[in-house]
């Protein structure tokens, strides 16, 4: 629909790049690792991306991560490798 088209346009680069990594580790502490950033930053990344598509990506039960169908609709799209 035409609203998700709006919001997707403000999503930035870096916050996809953190989606990736935090959906590929399955991990917010190992995604910072891998991105030389902080914990905190990553999860303040997935936060603004989770609203500006208005959709939970990712869902988080103690340490463990998983991604929501939209999630996995959105990980389905970065290319492998």
């Amino acid at each position: 629909n035409r609203g998700n088209k709006i919001a997707m346009m403000r999503v930035t680069l870096r916050q996809l790049r953190t989606f990736e990594a935090v959906a590929r580790l399955k991990s917010f502490t190992g995604a910072a690792n891998e991105m030389h950033i902080s914990q905190p930053t990553v999860s303040k990344q997935i936060k603004l991306l989770h609203e500006e598509t208005g959709l939970p990506l990712l869902e988080q039960i103690g340490k463990k991560v998983y991604l929501t169908e939209a999630g996995q609709e959105l990980y389905a799209t970065f290319p492998i490798g």
